[in-house]
């Protein structure tokens, strides 16, 4: 992942993605291409992209997320919505990477959620293309720390990129959106199996 220096602070740059040590290595192209034809074959290469797609129309317009941030009593004006959006497509592309396997389904699931905001919502892509909130959020993962404390700690940066870091409910719904995204990416993924 490439970084650049800002003071003493190193900021990260590119994307999440998955770290590829499941593909085959140096220029053995011939086992890639063997392999995306396997998955491409056995339909699990459209069904990633699928989800992908699915978790970019959730994260730019879904009424799931107003209701989530109603349940926590918090009202949503448009700037908190945006940030809600943002954690949402941070916590898909980052859950995508863990859980489809090999990491070329999830290369292809974020890049199929990122073509999908690009290509139907602009406006809000570009607002969250220059990744300050990307960068605090990857930070976190950076850490040592359970699922559970990285949730926690999601919540705080979410609470803090809206401004109120000390809104207990804004960093319980922070924290609600990164375990919720998880848990129902890891259960749309194997659903798909059934």
């Amino acid at each position: 992942m490439a970084r650049e220096q800002d003071g003493d602070m190193k900021i990260f740059v590119s994307s999440v993605s998955s770290q590829g040590d499941d593909l085959p290595q140096g220029d053995d192209l011939d086992a890639l291409a063997a392999l995306t034809e396997e998955q491409r074959s056995n339909g699990n290469l459209t069904q990633a992209k699928r989800l992908g797609r699915e978790l970019a129309a959730m994260s730019s317009s879904s009424p799931e997320l107003a209701a989530l941030a109603e349940s926590f009593r918090i009202p949503l004006n448009p700037e908190r919505e945006r940030h809600l959006q943002v954690l949402t497509v941070f916590c898909g592309q980052t859950v995508l990477s863990d859980v489809l396997r090999p990491s070329l389904l999830a290369d292809a699931a974020i890049t199929s959620m990122n073509n999908y905001l690009i290509n139907h919502t602009k406006e809000f892509w570009d607002s969250i293309s220059d990744g300050r909130a990307f960068t605090q959020y990857l930070l976190v993962l950076r850490s040592q720390a359970t699922r559970e404390e990285q949730a926690g700690l999601i919540g705080e940066v979410f609470a803090r990129v809206c401004g109120q870091e000390d809104n207990p409910d804004l960093r319980a719904l922070g924290a609600s959106v990164f375990i919720t995204a998880g848990d129902y990416i890891l259960a749309k993924w194997v659903s798909r199996e059934g």
